[in-house]
């Protein structure tokens, strides 16, 4: 029981996340539906059943979107504790620790870690997980690494979390679903929410108006 209401909550997290910046930001909500249409998907196409994973799965910006509300607000954001293994090990900065020693990593301190995520680590811009203009290949590719390596959304390790792949096709399909079908809006734009500081944030103060697109 504990793992099914742990598995909802984050993902209801994440999910009120994604649709929160993306009704705030214009130009996100703007390029998602272009990026959806470019896809095929439209209100008459999926009348009758929501976007399949497959679909959803393949839009880039889409991805970007979900894994940039996985980093502004993980669904866990508050320490993840480790024993350090047998035999010990030695942190970048030369310190030794032990076997046995507690380790805890933050999630939401280590998504705003500025020289992995850049200059502008606190603000919700889901491009910076695409290749940018100009950018090379193998620039994006180790800066992807770097990203990839630093993101603590589902855990990691052998201690990854067991129902990260249900969360991700569940997140992918409502969001797409929800911007194809209905015309969403934020009730007060100007409004910020508010979060709760608890193992699984709390978010408050998301009103949403909508309707049915035709």
């Amino acid at each position: 029981m504990i793992n099914m209401i742990a598995g909802a909550d984050t993902t209801a997290a994440i999910l009120r996340t994604a649709l929160y910046h993306t009704l705030k930001n214009p130009s996100i909500l703007a390029r998602l539906r272009t990026d959806l249409a470019a896809a095929g998907l439209t209100p008459q196409s999926i009348a009758t059943a929501p976007v399949s994973f497959r679909t959803a799965r393949s839009i880039p910006y889409l991805e970007a979107l979900v894994r940039e509300s996985l980093r502004i607000l993980p669904g866990v954001s508050l320490g993840l504790e480790r024993y350090v293994p047998q035999g010990g090990t030695v942190l970048p900065d030369g310190q030794s620790l032990p076997q046995d020693t507690i380790l805890s990593f933050n999630p939401y301190i280590l998504a705003r870690n500025a020289s992995v995520w850049g200059a502008d680590a606190d603000q919700f811009r889901p491009e910076r997980w695409l290749q940018a203009e100009g950018e090379t290949e193998e620039g994006f590719a180790a800066r992807l690494r770097a990203m990839n390596d630093a993101d603590l959304g589902f855990g990691g390790g052998s201690r990854i979390c067991l129902g990260k792949h249900m969360a991700l096709m569940q997140i992918y399909k409502v969001v797409a679903t929800l911007v194809v079908r209905y015309e969403l809006a934020l009730e007060d734009k100007k409004r910020e929410w508010e979060v709760v500081n608890s193992w699984f944030p709390r978010q408050k103060g998301i009103r949403v108006t909508g309707e049915r697109r035709g």
